[in-house]
């Protein structure tokens, strides 16, 4: 139930925030929203570790008054600037087969790196069945007039491009914050809420620099600015690879510095690019492509890191220190075993980071998309 409304909400929160802006100001507008996601992501790790020293149920009732709030404000202030067509049809054949299909894709790939009450056989068979499905989405797709993804979006090279960087992007930054909680609050032996505290120079990096570029996207383009931000992520990437729990803290913060400044030059005006890229009829369908593939990414970044994380630390050892802190109580094999894992998750972001600047900057200039591509 939280998925489904967290999807409602950030699927169609770039298009609101495209359609409240006039063109030419899209990638501020869009710069001012990374701003509100950012403070989110900045704040909840410093709120949850003040709610679990009371209680771990307020992690979720704090959300009870603000879900209430907004809903009502929103119900009372949003309008939809665009008169929507006739005649529309819900895509259900489209939307069950996509659903299961990747549903069981992600489920396939999280027990097999978790693989626990399940087996090696079984997951394998679940593996199969959703790839399947998902050929039989595509199918389906390809013939549906009114379809859940438009798949011919992705014969405007600009709008494929800057959504495969999108993917990539968050497979190679998404693993930053958890990997970093379970570092901090492990070899550096902080509380949660102290660990909440000493990540907060990634997110502050990210929230100053976002409607900058966006702004300057809207008048230079798009391309030198995610080019240049995922080198910058990649080289905040490379240098978290090589810290361990004698590294002073300055050091730390000057890597996520530059994965936050490197993501807000990459976020915004990437996103000015697919969203300036189709009509405004197809917006809901890009905005919702975009929260897909970063949170596709993303998920493919943690199922990819936990298992080196975890390739001699025990499950037992990682959730203590993840709920309580206070480092391994001076395991030397654990805290050895953990940096290595952390170093090879930190080393494969930072090679896919630099793969992305490359697709990045190999894409095509601004172009608008013609009807019927």
């Amino acid at each position: 139930m939280q998925a489904v409304g967290a999807a409602l909400l950030f699927a169609n929160s770039t298009a609101i925030v495209t359609d409240a802006f006039k063109k030419g100001k899209t990638g501020f507008g869009l710069g001012v929203n990374q701003i509100a996601a950012t403070a989110g992501f900045l704040l909840g790790p410093v709120v949850g570790g003040v709610l679990v020293s009371i209680s771990w149920q307020w992690i979720f009732l704090i959300n009870v008054p603000i879900g209430i709030f907004g809903a009502v404000w929103g119900m009372l202030k949003l309008r939809e600037p665009e008169k929507m067509p006739k005649k529309q049809n819900f895509d259900w054949k489209g939307a069950a087969t996509f659903f299961l299909g990747m549903s069981g894709l992600l489920f396939a790939i999280s027990t097999a790196a978790f693989p626990i009450g399940i087996t090696m056989p079984e997951i394998y068979s679940i593996l199969v069945v959703s790839l399947l499905l998902l050929s039989l989405f595509l199918f389906i797709e390809l013939r549906e007039a009114q379809p859940l993804i438009d798949l011919s979006l992705f014969k405007h090279k600009l709008f494929a491009i800057a959504n495969l960087a999108n993917l990539l992007s968050g497979l190679a930054n998404g693993t930053v914050l958890f990997t970093l909680i379970f570092f901090l609050q492990g070899p550096y032996g902080q509380t949660p809420l102290e660990a909440g505290i000493l990540i907060a120079p990634f997110g502050i990096a990210s929230m100053l620099v976002g409607p900058l570029f966006g702004y300057l996207s809207d008048k230079y383009g798009s391309r030198m600015f995610t080019f240049a931000g995922m080198i910058i992520s990649s080289a905040g990437l490379f240098g978290l690879s090589t810290i361990a729990a004698s590294t002073p803290y300055p050091t730390i913060a000057l890597c996520m510095t530059l994965i936050g400044l490197g993501s807000g030059m990459f976020n915004s005006p990437n996103n000015n690019a697919i969203m300036s890229s189709v009509d405004p009829d197809r917006r809901g369908i890009a905005s919702g492509m975009i929260r897909m593939l970063s949170n596709t990414g993303i998920m493919f970044s943690i199922m990819i890191a936990f298992p080196l994380l975890l390739s001699h630390v025990s499950v037992q050892a990682l959730i203590h220190v993840f709920l309580h802190g206070g480092g391994f109580r001076s395991n030397t094999v654990s805290l050895l075993a953990f940096e290595s894992g952390m170093h090879e998750v930190f080393l494969l972001g930072g090679g896919i980071a630099l793969f992305t600047a490359v697709i990045s900057a190999l894409r095509p200039r601004y172009t608008p998309m013609v009807e019927g591509m």
